[in-house]
């Protein structure tokens, strides 16, 4: 069986997947998109994740709060 991996600027399915990968990456070797390498690269990631986690949260209605969890047994 023969293995063949991506080069590092394929493209991903979905943006977060983009982020993710590029996090684990790191900038200097993946930039996020429209981001020229540098030190700045780091803040955009974090700038387009933050977009991204309010984009997949917009719209959502908040969930039933769950049961407490019962208190610790005493020493």
């Amino acid at each position: 069986m023969t293995r063949t991996s991506a080069p590092v600027d394929a493209p991903v399915t979905g943006a977060w997947e983009g982020l993710v990968t590029t996090a684990l990456l790191g900038t200097d070797r993946r930039t996020p998109p429209g981001t020229a390498p540098g030190p700045d690269a780091p803040v955009a990631l974090l700038d387009a994740a933050a977009v991204a986690t309010v984009r997949r949260r917009a719209g959502l209605r908040p969930a039933r709060a769950a049961e407490r969890p019962q208190p610790a047994p005493e020493d």
